[in-house]
């Protein structure tokens, strides 16, 4: 067809365009491609919270372990205290009262053996043993003029080195005794359970009526120690020098480990 609009004329030709269509086939979601879809935010989510645990766990134990440091601190600051006021006032006893020239029945000896066996049932070991020293040294506890009478004194644990002292129905159950020289020491109807008397020196010491079980007397020195009545259930006598007849009068022997290494029934 020719079109005719003026001065000149163009030929206009239409071509057919061919036009392709492609069509893409989309598979449908498989139950593991819905599966995966769920399962990542829940990793997510789990490792989130374990994270956040973890984080909140180790604040919580550094705050016990801060917390655990600051009361043994405090309970630390607290025995100290109690030892330097027991000294101080037991020295004023002592310098102000007369306590050493006081009769049997002064109240200046009911009032050391109070101050005494309170502090001792608020201190460690450590410091039960420079309770212990004092009143050796300052002669409040020997055997011929005690001034301080200890029974039920809580001593458990404390290290004493000494001899010649009055100890009877004391407790003196777990105590560090391993050396000490305890020769005629009265320590009968004493709580020594469990006390470490490796090597000490026992010789002719009052034990008759004592609580010795489990007690440690390996390599102790108990010539003429009096056994009386004595509890020795599941002590250990191996390599001592303690006597057969001696034995005999303790009360009892059972699950002992005796000198020659054997158990007694």
């Amino acid at each position: 067809m020719v079109s005719w609009t003026g001065l000149n004329a163009t030929d206009f030709t239409s071509t057919p365009q061919n036009i392709t269509r492609t069509i893409a086939y989309l598979p449908g979601k498989t139950l593991w491609d819905w599966l995966q879809l769920l399962i990542i935010p829940a990793v997510l989510a789990v490792a989130g919270y374990i994270i956040n645990l973890t984080i909140s766990r180790g604040e919580q134990e550094a705050t016990k372990q801060r917390d655990k440091t600051e009361h043994d601190i405090s309970l630390e600051n607290q025995r100290e205290k109690a030892l330097q006021d027991y000294i101080d006032k037991m020295s004023e006893l002592l310098l102000e009262k007369k306590l050493r020239d006081s009769a049997e029945n002064d109240e200046v000896r009911k009032i050391a053996r109070v101050r005494t066996l309170t502090v001792l049932r608020r201190l460690d070991a450590f410091r039960k043993t420079s309770v212990f020293q004092f009143l050796y040294e300052s002669g409040l506890i020997d055997k011929d003029k005690c001034i301080i009478d200890l029974r039920g004194a809580d001593l458990s644990g404390a290290y004493v080195y000494l001899s010649d002292v009055k100890l009877s129905r004391a407790d003196l159950s777990g105590a560090d005794l391993s050396g000490a020289n305890l020769t005629k020491a009265d320590l009968s109807s004493a709580k020594l359970g469990g006390a470490n008397l490796s090597s000490a020196n026992l010789g002719y010491v009052e034990l008759g009526g004592a609580n010795l079980s489990r007690a440690d007397f390996s390599g102790a020195f108990l010539t003429g120690a009096k056994l009386s009545r004595a509890d020795l259930s599941g002590a250990y006598l191996r390599g001592t020098n303690v006597k057969e007849e001696q034995l005999g009068k303790a009360k009892s022997l059972k699950g002992a480990t005796i000198p020659d290494g054997s158990i007694h029934p």
